[in-house]
């Protein structure tokens, strides 16, 4: 229980409370005014509800901020490291992106109108995150009691989806341990991709996300060849989101 004072609950607290540190100045420098920059925050800070015309407490905004600096970032940092880590080891689809990203980009920097011709680029991302999907366990509480499956499930008890596991059921994916980007050019059963979840509580970041994804993957392979060094050990490390256990170590050499 978070109350009890063990050692893993204090190095929560004060993690914690140093992220509740950084946030509460960033917050303060915006309400003082000293950001000039039409950022997130600022746009936030400016925005009013429709039928009262309330603003964001300090507490509310707090709470957006934290989602972004953590929901926003960790998860996005997971999806683009087990990309290139597959780019870098597969060098058929890393030549396949590299064909596209020249044939779109040639050498400047890509827009958001170049984005819905990045369609290789996006199904490497879209495969990548079925076989490691950042967040790879999902966890709802069961409002009612209920049957599935033939397992009753009682109210209020805790149950958990793994996309980790349905995005590899052979039923829905064939040979589904192989990376194929070429699986996403079709028809596919969308219960079975939840890479952002699903239902009402589906990742309000997807969109975002997937933007972020697809042009930090074309402007690192419009300007690098990757190559996975030897001798490492590629293995996810399932915490909060899916990680590469030791990093990897990649040589780059410049286009």
């Amino acid at each position: 229980p978070g109350w009890v004072p063990s050692p893993g609950n204090r190095r929560f607290a004060r993690a914690l409370g140093d992220v509740d540190g950084v946030v509460a100045r960033i917050i303060a420098e915006h309400r003082r005014g000293a950001s000039d920059r039409p950022d997130v925050l600022t746009l936030l800070m400016d925005a009013r509800d429709a039928d009262s015309g309330a603003a964001f407490t300090d507490a509310e905004l707090r709470n957006e901020v934290v989602t972004m600096l953590l929901a926003g970032h960790e998860t996005t940092a997971s999806a683009l490291s087990w990309t290139l880590a597959l780019l870098a080891s597969h060098p058929e689809a890393a030549t396949r992106v590299r064909a596209e990203v020249d044939a779109v980009l040639g050498r400047r920097a890509p827009t958001l109108d170049d984005l819905a011709h990045l369609t290789c680029t996006t199904q490497v991302i879209q495969e990548s995150m079925r076989l490691f999907p950042p967040i790879w366990a999902i966890e709802r509480r069961a409002v009612r009691a209920g049957v599935i499956g033939g397992f009753a499930i009682p109210a209020g008890s805790s149950v958990i989806i793994s996309p980790y596991v349905l995005h590899r059921h052979p039923d829905f994916w064939p040979d589904p341990e192989r990376f194929v980007p070429e699986r996403f050019d079709g028809t596919r059963t969308p219960s079975a991709y939840l890479p952002f979840g699903g239902g009402p509580r589906y990742c309000v970041g997807s969109e975002f996300a997937m933007m972020e994804a697809r042009l930090v993957i074309a402007m690192v392979m419009q300007a690098w060849r990757l190559t996975v060094v030897p001798g490492q050990i590629v293995a996810p490390a399932p915490g909060l989101t899916l990680r590469l256990r030791h990093g990897l170590r990649v040589s780059a050499e410049p286009r």
